[in-house]
């Protein structure tokens, strides 16, 4: 049985090579290993065990029979495949190969994509489950919505919204260092909710760690990360975002945040009804008023309006 580093060949080629040398439990797990490579990515050896029905020991001996020193190597070759295939460049080209370049063909495609992820994200998210995060969301006393690079757009649209009506929301999209400023307020009192979907950021682990410690319950919406963060979360809420190695759609997401917006306001209409009412009075005393401070300077002199 070889322990060396892998020889050359995916782990799908390996599988296939050896499979009529492995004992029937091996066979199973070293199938599984080949179904599910992004999930390997995140599972232990025990996790794997239970998986297919069999045992760590069984996981380890499957992965130095395919020609991997052991799980971690064979991990990190896997982590590596993932981010390869997860690059944007590289998703933007498959989904171009995929749909073509034709505009009002790719117009339907794109569509069709988008309605099979809603659908899936209908038959996957557990009512019980996103009747939960909104408890969660009311009964805290400031919900902090985190989300990383592009995600972390989706976090500030959803704190905009559930601030227009007046619940309390901040958002938290620093990386590095600073997000440390972004976590520091965070008490057992709030609920942090983590939109990340195909990979745990070391910033999301702080995050999450850091939540833990406080006491903070932590809201997970997701692709595929909700099994690997099972221990870490209060709640998961499933939105597929498409086929890995493809451009990701975020169409499920922005549906589970509009949903979650209309189930918090539905919490406290009355103040939400009020709070929008107050928007609209606000957003017509400024109408007409520049948008920004260079504007403003270069605005005419207006007259003062006169108080009733």
């Amino acid at each position: 049985m070889s322990t060396t580093e892998p020889r050359r060949g995916s782990l799908a080629e390996r599988v296939t090579a050896r499979e009529g040398e492995l004992s029937s439990s091996e066979r199973r797990v070293a199938r599984y290993l080949a179904d599910h490579p992004d999930e390997v990515v995140f599972a232990s050896a025990e996790e794997l065990g239970r998986l297919t029905g069999t045992s760590d020991a069984t996981v380890i001996r499957t992965v130095k029979s395919l020609g991997y020193a052991g799980l971690p190597s064979l991990k990190e070759l896997l982590r590596e495949s993932l981010r390869t295939r997860l690059a944007p460049a590289g998703r933007l080209g498959r989904s171009l190969d995929e749909y073509g370049s034709e505009p009002k063909g790719l117009l339907t495609r794109v569509l069709e994509d988008h309605v099979h992820l809603l659908e899936e994200a209908r038959r996957t998210i557990d009512p019980e489950e996103f009747a939960r995060v909104v408890r969660l969301m009311g009964g805290a006393r400031e919900t902090v919505v985190y989300g990383l690079g592009g995600l972390g757009t989706l976090a500030e649209y959803l704190v905009t919204r559930l601030s227009r009506m007046r619940h309390r929301a901040r958002v938290a999209r620093s990386s590095g260092y600073l997000l440390a400023d972004d976590l520091l307020a965070l008490s057992g009192e709030d609920v942090l909710v983590v939109i990340a979907h195909t990979n745990v950021a070391p910033e999301t682990a702080v995050a999450l760690d850091h939540a833990k410690r406080v006491g903070a319950p932590v809201v997970l919406i997701t692709d595929n990360l909700a099994e690997a963060l099972a221990d870490d979360v209060e709640a998961a809420i499933s939105a597929p975002i498409g086929k890995t190695g493809t451009f990701s759609s975020q169409a499920a997401t922005l549906a589970v945040l509009e949903a979650l917006i209309l189930a918090v306001a539905a919490e406290d209409r009355e103040q939400a009804t009020e709070a929008m009412t107050l928007l609209n009075q606000l957003r017509d005393e400024l109408h007409g008023l520049p948008s920004t401070a260079a504007g403003a300077a270069d605005a005419p002199p207006r007259r003062p309006r006169r108080r009733r």
